[in-house]
């Protein structure tokens, strides 16, 4: 999912490169590449817009984290159809501004489209089963990814600023969700100083374990903290989230889950 999102950057990087780069001699550089900004200004204000609208009665409790965008909660696809459109708009009645336009999304499309297959191709080959763990004990542990009902892995460190933030929210919804799994996996730290930041802080989480050398964050694909992943009752993973949660956020990532799981 990194991977991905790190992919859909470099699409919108290489996109705007080409337009500049199609248009630096016809004296539409600057409009074009303005419109983009705008799309993409005015894209992204709506995709949060909509998601707030969505998740307001969660969003009510504390209406000024609303703002807060870090916790990324983005409706991604009214987002681009409004960018789109907007382009659309802007670029009405002007062929040769459209065509540069539509050439340089072939271009980026048939140079980024075989990453994100060569991608996916990867993620599926090298799907990871299980992980090796550490218990409060000090006890090695092999733990399935399969557990027969919806399962939610939170990469954290007691150091990291986000995760303490978000360490309330996760607690109070493994206490309501209780058919899903929620498994804590502290990196890098020594047990006896985890449990002393969840002591101090008046949190109580089960399935906590450690992860002392950063293996299994490596190998399914979390590189920074805080990382969450979702993955449903077969064991697949269906979402991952790079960054501090919010209650919102969260309840996005959750819903998809709950649903398949009420219809079985």
């Amino acid at each position: 999912m990194t991977t991905s999102t790190a992919l859909l950057l470099a699409s919108i990087l290489l996109f705007w490169f080409l337009v500049s780069f199609l248009t630096k001699s016809t004296g539409n550089q600057k409009f074009a590449t303005d419109t983009l900004f705008l799309c993409l200004i005015v894209g992204f204000v709506i995709a949060r817009m909509i998601f707030v609208l969505a998740m307001w009665e969660i969003y009510q409790k504390d209406w000024i984290s609303a703002f807060d965008i870090r916790d990324g909660g983005l409706n991604h696809p009214l987002g681009w159809f409004t960018g789109s459109l907007l382009l659309i708009i802007r670029v009405q009645g002007d062929r040769k501004l459209a065509f540069v336009y539509v050439k340089s999304a072939l271009i980026t499309g048939m140079m980024i489209f075989p990453l994100f297959v060569l991608n996916t191709l990867i993620n599926n080959q090298n799907a990871v089963k299980s992980m090796e763990l550490v218990t409060a004990q000090g006890e090695n542990l092999t733990l399935s990814l399969r557990t027969g009902k919806p399962l939610i892995i939170n990469f954290w460190a007691s150091w990291c600023p986000p995760c303490r933030r978000e360490m309330p929210i996760l607690q109070d919804a493994q206490q309501k969700y209780e058919d899903f799994e929620f498994i804590f996996v502290n990196q890098g730290e020594a047990p006896t100083k985890a449990r002393q930041f969840l002591k101090g802080n008046s949190i109580e989480l089960h399935n906590m374990y450690y992860d002392l050398a950063g293996r299994s964050a490596s190998q399914l694909g979390a590189y920074g903290l805080p990382t969450t992943l979702f993955y449903n009752s077969e064991g697949k993973l269906i979402n991952s989230h790079m960054g501090e949660l919010s209650e919102a956020t969260l309840h996005h990532y959750l819903q998809p889950l709950t649903d398949n799981s009420s219809k079985k």
